[in-house]
Formats: C-alpha cells, sequence, structure tokens
C-alpha cells in the first residue's frame, strides 16, 4: 500500500512538473525578440522653407512582441527601445520608445473588458494618428519646425455587459497626454469619458446612442470642456449590406477669459457594403454648420468613404474623408479645420518572400484660427525581401510636400529608408 502510495505521488509530482515544463515552453514560444537596424537619410530634417538641414540617421532598436489572442481573451504587445544617432547633428541624438498593447477578457456572466495602449517618444516632425497602422497613412495636422523630442501616451480602457448577441451597454475612457521639448509646441492632456449603449430589436433594426465628454488641459491655451451626443439608426436591408442615419451634436467651451468656444451640428446617412468576405465598402454624407461664441459660423457638407479588399496576394485601402477635423493634443493644436483627405495604401506579394508597397495621401486644410491654407501630399513606395525566414530586408522611399499660402509654413522633403529586421 505505501509502496504504490509512493508511486502515485511521484507520478502526480512527474505528471504536474510536465505540465508545468510544457505550459512554460508554450508561453515562451509566444514571446518574439526582434531587433531593426535603420540607416535612414531626410534632406529636409525640419520641414522648413528655407535652411534645409540634411542629415542621415542610424537606428538599433531591440524589440519584442508577445501574443496569444483568442476569442474570448488574450493579449497583443509590441516594444521598441531605439538609440537614434546622427551622422552630422550628433547633439540631436536620442532615445526612442514605441509600444502598443491590445488586450481583451470577455466572462461567461458577459461582462467584457479591453483596454488599448500607445505610447511613443520620438523625434519626427509628423506624428501618426495613434492607433492607426502603416496602411491606414494618417497623420495628424500639426507639425514641428525642429527635432525636438516628444512623446505621448494613450491609454483606453473598456467595459461592457452584453445582453444579447449584439447588444452592449458600456463605457470608454481615454487618457491622452503628450509632453515635447519643442519651444513651440505646447503640453496637453485629454481625459475623455463615453457611455455607450447598443440595442438590436431585431436581425434587421437597431439603434447606438453614446455620450462622450472630454477634458482638455493646455499648457499654453485656455482648458477645454467638450460634450458629444450621438445617435444612429441601422437598417440591414440585406445579409451583406446595411444604411444608417445618424445625428452628432458637438460642443466645446474654453476656460474664460477665451471666447473661442463653438458648437457643431451634423446630421449624417450612409450605407455600408460586404460585396465579399474580403471585399468591404462604406459611405456616408451630410451637413454640418458651426456656431461659434463670436463672430460668424462654418457650414458644409461632410462625407467619407472607405474601401479595403484583398486577395491571396495584393491588400489594399482607401479612404476619403471631407468636411471639418478638430486639431487638439497635438503639437500646435490647430483647432477647428475646414478639412478634406484622401488617403491609399496597396501592398502586393511579387513571391513569397518578396513584397512591395505604395502608399499615398493628399490633404486640403482651410484653419480658422489663422488666415492660412495648406495643401499637403505624399507619396510612398516600399519593397521588402526576406532571404531567410528570420530576417527581412526593407526600403522605403517617400516624398512630401506642403504648398501653404503661408510662405514659412510650406516645406518638401525627401526621405530614403534601409531596414534589416532579425525576428527570433
Amino acid at each position: 500500500m505505501v509502496l504504490r502510495r509512493i508511486i502515485f505521488t511521484g507520478l502526480l509530482l512527474l505528471g504536474m512538473n510536465m505540465a508545468a515544463s510544457a505550459y512554460g515552453a508554450e508561453l515562451l514560444s509566444q514571446f518574439h525578440p526582434y531587433i531593426n537596424i535603420k540607416e535612414e537619410y531626410s534632406d529636409n530634417l525640419n520641414l522648413t522653407s528655407a535652411n534645409k538641414k540634411e542629415d542621415f540617421m542610424t537606428t538599433v532598436q531591440p524589440g519584442i512582441k508577445f501574443s496569444n489572442m483568442d476569442k474570448m481573451s488574450g493579449v497583443d504587445f509590441d516594444y521598441a527601445l531605439g538609440a537614434v544617432f546622427y551622422g552630422k547633428n550628433s547633439n540631436l541624438n536620442y532615445i526612442s520608445h514605441n509600444a502598443s498593447l491590445n488586450a481583451k477578457y470577455m466572462t461567461a456572466q458577459r461582462i467584457n473588458f479591453y483596454l488599448k495602449e500607445s505610447f511613443i517618444q520620438s523625434e519626427d516632425p509628423r506624428e501618426r494618428e495613434y492607433f492607426t497602422t502603416t496602411a491606414d497613412n494618417k497623420y495628424v495636422l500639426s507639425t514641428t519646425t525642429d527635432r525636438a523630442v516628444y512623446w505621448r501616451n494613450v491609454v483606453a480602457p473598456t467595459i461592457e455587459y452584453q445582453f444579447g448577441p449584439e447588444n452592449r451597454l458600456g463605457v470608454n475612457y481615454r487618457n491622452n497626454i503628450y509632453r515635447t521639448e519643442s519651444v513651440g509646441g505646447q503640453d496637453s492632456q485629454e481625459d475623455y469619458i463615453n457611455p455607450f449603449f447598443n440595442y438590436w430589436f431585431d436581425k434587421q433594426n437597431g439603434i447606438s446612442l453614446e455620450y462622450g465628454l472630454t477634458y482638455g488641459k493646455f499648457a499654453i491655451q485656455p482648458d477645454l470642456v467638450g460634450h458629444m451626443v450621438k445617435g444612429r439608426y441601422t437598417n440591414r436591408f440585406s445579409a451583406r449590406s446595411s444604411a444608417f442615419a445618424e445625428y452628432t451634436y458637438s460642443k466645446r467651451t474654453y476656460a474664460e477669459p477665451s471666447t473661442a468656444g463653438y458648437d457643431i451640428h451634423e446630421p449624417n446617412v450612409g450605407m455600408t457594403f460586404a460585396f465579399t468576405p474580403t471585399l468591404n465598402a462604406s459611405i456616408q454624407g451630410g451637413y454640418y454648420w458651426q456656431n461659434p461664441e463670436t463672430g460668424s459660423g462654418n457650414s458644409g457638407y461632410s462625407f467619407q468613404g472607405d474601401l479595403t479588399g484583398s486577395d491571396a496576394r495584393t491588400t489594399y485601402k482607401l479612404s476619403l474623408q471631407g468636411g471639418y477635423k478638430e486639431d487638439l493634443f497635438t503639437s500646435e493644436n490647430l483647432g477647428f479645420t475646414r478639412y478634406y483627405r484622401l488617403t491609399g495604401s496597396l501592398n502586393h506579394q511579387l513571391a513569397p518572400r518578396i513584397s512591395i508597397g505604395c502608399l499615398g495621401s493628399l490633404e486640403r486644410a482651410m484653419y480658422e484660427t489663422t488666415d492660412r491654407t495648406d495643401t499637403i501630399w505624399g507619396v510612398t513606395g516600399t519593397a521588402s525581401y526576406m532571404p531567410l525566414k528570420w530576417l527581412t530586408l526593407a526600403m522605403e522611399v517617400s516624398h512630401r510636400e506642403n504648398q501653404s499660402s503661408v510662405d514659412t509654413a510650406s516645406y518638401a522633403e525627401n526621405r530614403v529608408m534601409l531596414t534589416m529586421t532579425a525576428t527570433y
């Protein structure tokens, strides 16, 4: 009897040890360290119209990725730490950071948790919109005219109660902190609270309601309190298509003595189409009118269209936007702006280990705070080659230009970047 107990205990401990080892091995297999080595050239470091500076930049960027995402829970994480060295302007050398996190946990009690985070430390005069990808090709309007280090951290948790296949009641929160060493820039912080409610009466008809409360703090400009209310009705008139009508009201109030506040009314109608499982489109149009606290207001048509598609070897995105944009919590905080933007991206797999791509954008911005109009356009070509499963070589060539009504805001820049990435 004693011998059997000893044998049973030994087998149990051995099994537990093997299970722990297997779990540990599986967990370790989800970590993927990597290192990027970049060589970059810019003929206009500060995006200026005169006194242009050119330089070569070398970046050594180790990083790590982790992913265990499934349908119910998991984490996608990516972090890279970079040491950036300038060839001619060594005083500009700095340390960069890039981190992204996407996590979720869906419980059996139908209470779901989600978390997104984005952190960047850079001194690139152009800043990509957070929570977007390279393929989206979308940048904020504000730019800086010096190579000053800035950092931005955005944390966005969500909690919701799911009381039907598509019915949700929950709240989003966003904390967006921006800090810059630029003399002309300003620090800011956004706290955004966004309760929402989605309810479907049946498979064809549903409504969504949401409210947004914004608290904005600025180092130079007056602080901001913002309100947003949106309601949408959606009708699925086929298995692959739907139509919707919505109305959005926004109000921006700045701390005294500022009188720069305003409110915006914007009704919209639109449609979404799923032509195939890999080809989707949406289009919407409406009208907006802005009522400022002082002075005359603005009004005009608003529209947006998006097309995404893919096949075995090609993926592409096309996005069109028009109406207005609020450039807030950025290096310049340009505020309410009449705005139009067209962006596109395409990537094609020439061979199993060779791919090429193209990015393009065209933007026009008419600022309300200054007598200035910008026409910004850019094009980028990319190519990558994977000679080994763990090694990728990439090249990127780009041109970006701003044709502004204010001479000091105009610029043209050419960039070339070569990257070698080794992944374990």
